[in-house]
């Protein structure tokens, strides 16, 4: 099934469970919260890093934060 995601609706779904959760989420929690694939969301994710939107966090896992 294709849905079709665009950058402006994926940024809104990370924002909102990022906002919720300081110390910041994994890949896969992020995934599970938003409701998008995790690769799919992986690569918005990779373009929210360069356009420096969100950032990683090195914790015991990788973590992704505003």
């Amino acid at each position: 099934m294709h849905y079709g995601y665009n950058f402006e609706e994926v940024k809104q779904k990370v924002y909102s469970a990022l906002s919720q959760n300081y110390a910041g989420l994994s890949g896969i929690e992020l995934a599970s919260k938003t409701k998008i694939n995790r690769m799919t969301l992986t690569k918005y994710l990779n373009l929210m890093l360069s356009q420096g939107l969100i950032r990683k966090k090195k914790l015991e896992q990788l973590m992704y934060g505003i």
